[in-house]
């Protein structure tokens, strides 16, 4: 009389199921900029991503338009800035009821061993699509596909293809066909440093 167990038996049959397995690649937040511009931001300097309400964005005048206005998630307070006006390209997020929006941290000092204090930025976008592991040799350098405003921010880029959800997007006219795409991968510290570092002192 055979004393194995069901998972015993399922073990036997189909052992892929059990083997443990190590995961490759690295985690990546992956966003859409503007209609045609598609990016990754490496997860280690994502604290969360939220859907805000305008109503709890405080506007602050004398500040670049880039800057919603100030915003606050898990006690603390910081600025909410469209990312993709502060990179250079027309407003995606301005006066609209809720924002999608990535709360990253980044190092204050240039050399991030000088200081560990950490700001925090509250980046809003068109949309937000979730959260991909990429392998490394996916990736590849981009030159001629990457707009001139981010260029200089653009560390490489990956392939993919957008998924079905944006059969719902609020720009219904682009095809899923045309939904295959390059997302590139930016440099958010560097994009912060360069654009707003000297302007904003909050």
């Amino acid at each position: 009389m055979s004393s194995l167990t069901t998972t015993d038996r399922l073990q036997g049959l189909l052992p892929q199921l059990f083997a443990t397995q190590k995961l490759e690649g690295d985690y990546y937040l992956r966003f859409q900029l503007t209609k045609e511009i598609f990016a990754l931001i490496d997860l280690s300097y994502v604290q969360e991503s939220l859907i805000i309400n305008s109503d709890r964005i405080t506007a602050i005048p004398n500040l670049p338009e880039y800057v919603l206005g100030l915003m606050s998630s898990r006690n603390q307070v910081f600025l909410a800035l469209d990312l993709a006006h502060l990179a250079g390209f027309t407003p995606e997020t301005i006066n609209l009821r809720q924002y999608q929006t990535i709360v990253i941290k980044t190092n204050s000092a240039t050399n991030p061993t000088e200081s560990n204090e950490i700001n925090l930025f509250g980046l809003t976008v068109r949309r937000v699509q979730g959260i991909s592991r990429i392998l490394p040799d996916k990736f590849k350098t981009v030159t001629e596909e990457v707009p001139d405003l981010l260029l200089p921010f653009v560390q490489s880029s990956v392939v993919q293809k957008s998924d079905r959800s944006f059969e719902n997007d609020r720009d219904n006219s682009v095809s899923l066909s045309d939904r295959v795409n390059h997302s590139f991968l930016l440099d958010i510290p560097q994009l912060i440093t360069t654009r707003i570092q000297s302007q904003i002192q909050v």
